[in-house]
């Protein structure tokens, strides 16, 4: 596997490259499971990730994402980092500039900030998973003191304040709930339990009943890989 890694704003980020390029570009946007760093990326080493990356890779598809493993909670930092590995990916590589997005877990947080800038150039968007708002997250944890406690310190440390302010981002957060444009899937994997049941409902509150939505057990992960692929095929036919 071919990929480069370099620096911006101090954090890891890479850039993986297909043998046989189709010109089409894919960024990745995960939560704090997805990592870079000077050997290589949790989309190399994770086996439930490393299959999609492979997949897409085979189909010509150039992918690049940037170091997010620090827990950003849909700061700004995270969302600068975002902004400037697609403006470095567009000014260093050879790829369409109307890109594919690919969104795992509370990654969803930092889109709609990213599409305010760069809503023109993005063809469609794969969610893996998401989590649209920190109201989301509070919901999932309000009934577990020492979850609920943990999430607030998280979000207090992601945004430099003190803890009794972090009911108002979430608040905040609620407000800034997406509303998408472009042409979308959500693949929802059933891994967590009781969880799942509630967070398939809030797709179905955003989005209503859709055929974008679709459920996999734990054991047919693998296919995410045709739905992406869908997707990314349809989106573009308008190039």
């Amino acid at each position: 596997m071919k990929y480069r890694i370099f620096l911006l704003n101090n954090r890891h980020c890479i850039v993986h490259y297909p043998e046989k390029p189709n010109g089409f570009g894919i960024l990745i946007i995960g939560d704090k499971d997805q990592y870079v760093d000077g050997k290589g990326s949790s989309w190399m080493s994770q086996e439930n990730k490393s299959p999609l990356l492979q997949s897409l890779l085979n189909e010509g598809y150039l992918l690049f994402y940037p170091d997010l493993s620090f827990n950003h909670m849909g700061n700004s930092q995270a969302i600068e980092l975002t902004k400037l590995v697609y403006e470095y990916v567009k000014r260093h590589e050879i790829i369409n500039h109307n890109i594919h997005i690919i969104i795992e877990g509370i990654g969803a947080l930092l889109l709609s900030p990213f599409l305010v800038e760069y809503h023109q150039y993005v063809r469609s968007i794969l969610f893996i998973n998401p989590i649209f708002s920190l109201d989301w997250m509070k919901e999932q944890v309000k009934d577990q003191p020492f979850l609920y406690r943990k999430f607030l310190q998280e979000i207090r440390d992601a945004y430099t304040i003190d803890e009794d302010e972090c009911e108002q981002i979430i608040a905040n957060n609620k407000r800034a709930i997406l509303h998408l444009n472009h042409p979308f899937k959500i693949i929802h994997i059933l891994e967590h339990g009781m969880k799942d049941e509630r967070w398939i409902k809030n797709y179905k509150k955003l989005f209503g009943e859709t055929d974008r939505i679709h459920v996999l057990l734990r054991e047919k992960r693998s296919a995410q890989i045709k739905y992406a692929l869908q997707l990314f095929k349809q989106a573009e036919h308008f190039l």
